[in-house]
């Protein structure tokens, strides 16, 4: 019974550890895409924003998408990154 408890506790750090990292890239690539956004001229961000905001409207409309439950999500992180280079 020990060592199974062992174990769990074990895979248990294991994966908080995995969680850990994964939300330290995911971070990091927000920071990253940001920046780079906001290197953009006021022009071509606006731009690229708009394609962004074009692609995820077209995925709305797409009956092949699978998680469309995502989308809202994906929507909301986008819009979060992307009001960096709004605020300029």
């Amino acid at each position: 019974m020990n060592n199974l408890l062992s174990q769990l506790l074990i895979n248990l750090a294991q994966k908080e550890v995995a969680e850990k990292e994964l939300h330290a890239s995911v971070e990091s690539l927000e920071i990253l895409v940001a920046a780079l956004i906001a290197s953009l001229s006021r022009k071509k961000s606006s731009e690229l924003i708009n394609s962004i905001e074009t692609a995820l409207e077209k995925m709305r409309n797409n009956d092949d998408v699978t998680f469309k439950s995502d989308l809202e999500l994906l929507s909301n992180n986008i819009a979060r990154i992307t009001a960096v280079t709004k605020r300029k």
